[in-house]
């Protein structure tokens, strides 16, 4: 999902546990995907995993859930804030 402040205060608003890291301390040769969540996880369980990009790189929010219903129904709330 695309990163914008509004997405995460409607996240906010949801009660959805965020979790966020910076791509400027991302070490070399290593998956973004993969170190981002990691960071992240190791820190306790989330529904949200943002970064706000880094030169090159694009902003991003992640959804994460049980199932693919349970993250399109996450989607659906949110837009419906930022709409």
């Amino acid at each position: 999902m695309r990163y914008g402040e509004d997405v995460i205060r409607a996240c906010e608003i949801l009660g959805l546990r965020i979790g966020s890291f910076s791509r400027d301390e991302e070490p070399e040769g290593v998956s973004t995907m993969e170190w981002g969540i990691s960071t992240v996880l190791s820190k306790g369980e989330v529904d949200v995993i943002y970064d706000k990009g880094a030169v090159g790189k694009e902003p991003m929010v992640r959804l994460i859930g049980k199932d693919a219903v349970e993250v399109a129904q996450r989607a659906v709330d949110i837009a419906r804030f930022i709409s």
